[in-house]
């Protein structure tokens, strides 16, 4: 098998053709747009940065800050447009699915049920909350169409809707099914002990 290569740089580069930014600026920006799709720490962006610019594919310049320490500015260059252009062109690795919840409902039965379902809680939480701010950055993509990836911004906002909007979807059903499987377990109980109780 092939060794799946990090996409970082790219990501940065893609970043940089929004705007000139800097490290934190581009961190920001991951955890406001891409963040449901793609992630990357402040311990990946920094160094990909300098590597980037020490290449050519990326200009840096110092920006003075009033009573802080300068901040370094970026912006892509005419080869790091290319390089883009490049890994743009070639078709995605394939997504290698690793989902923790679901690996220890396939053990369910060897599991406490309640702490099952408060996974399942919890799950509902957290995508609930990230379907919130996903609804934000909706509204901030209609209300700024100036933008020429605007549309692919849309589109990419519109699978993350839909996938987590499936989630809590099917949240909602285990739930019931985890309740219907408790309530059954209880009736068992209570059965056994009918008839323990009976042959005495």
């Amino acid at each position: 098998m092939a060794r799946r290569t990090s996409s970082t740089p790219e990501v940065l580069l893609g970043l940089l053709t929004i705007e000139p930014m800097s490290g934190y600026d581009l961190g920001q920006l991951i955890q406001s747009s891409i963040h449901h799709v793609w992630n990357e720490s402040y311990g990946q962006i920094y160094p990909s940065l300098k590597r980037l610019a020490a290449a050519g594919f990326l200009a840096c310049k110092k920006e003075k800050q009033k009573g802080k320490p300068d901040r370094q500015i970026y912006s892509i260059t005419a080869k790091g447009r290319e390089r883009l252009a490049r890994w743009l062109a070639v078709d995605p690795q394939p997504e290698v699915p690793r989902n923790e919840l679901l690996l220890k409902m396939f053990f369910g039965s060897k599991a406490s049920a309640p702490a099952i379902r408060q996974y399942v809680e919890r799950m509902v939480e957290r995508e609930t909350a990230v379907l919130q701010r996903l609804d934000v950055i909706d509204r901030e993509i209609a209300a700024n169409p100036q933008y020429p990836d605007a549309p692919y911004w849309k589109m990419v906002l519109r699978f993350g809707q839909i996938e987590l909007n499936a989630h809590l979807c099917w949240a909602q059903e285990t739930l019931a099914a985890l309740q219907k499987l408790s309530t059954g377990k209880v009736r068992a109980a209570s059965g056994r002990k009918e008839k323990s109780h009976a042959s005495k």
